[in-house]
């Protein structure tokens, strides 16, 4: 079950019990978070690794900056692409499918069904990275195509 709030100027879903991350977000808003590594720092989207009390999540932020007017037009057809792909994952796992990296919550600034921006947490898994690799092995490789297949 998602739970929808309004944070400041921000339309939050979470899911049900998800009270920790909606602690993560205020401490997000209020710049109480410690960044432990960024993975990508452009004009429109941030995408870092944090600490917080509950464990390292994934913090995205996304504000996109290009094609605002088409954006609008299509979020009035289409609605929102992110609030669809939350609930659709929460459906999904509750139907009894796993998979990793769990969206646990969106905010968003929104004007009608358009918005402006979206803050994510998402999970972390511990691990290496595979830009962090000097050569990617026959067995990663291997890996990689039995978890899509």
């Amino acid at each position: 079950m998602i739970i929808e709030k309004k944070i400041k100027n921000y339309t939050v879903f979470v899911k049900k019990d998800g009270e920790k991350y909606i602690e993560i977000f205020k401490d997000f808003l209020s710049y109480n978070h410690q960044v432990i590594k960024v993975f990508r720092n452009i004009e429109d989207t941030k995408v870092v690794l944090i600490n917080t009390d509950y464990g390292k999540y994934i913090l995205k932020v996304f504000s996109p900056k290009v094609k605002n007017t088409e954006r609008f037009f299509k979020s009035l057809v289409k609605g929102d692409y992110y609030e669809k792909l939350f609930h659709q994952t929460d459906r999904v796992r509750r139907e009894g499918f796993a998979a990793l990296n769990d969206f646990y919550l969106l905010a968003e600034i929104k004007t009608l069904r358009y918005v402006k921006t979206y803050v994510m947490i998402i999970e972390y898994i511990e691990g290496i990275e595979l830009v962090d690799m000097p050569e990617i092995s026959d067995e990663v490789r291997g890996k990689i195509k039995q978890s899509i297949y």
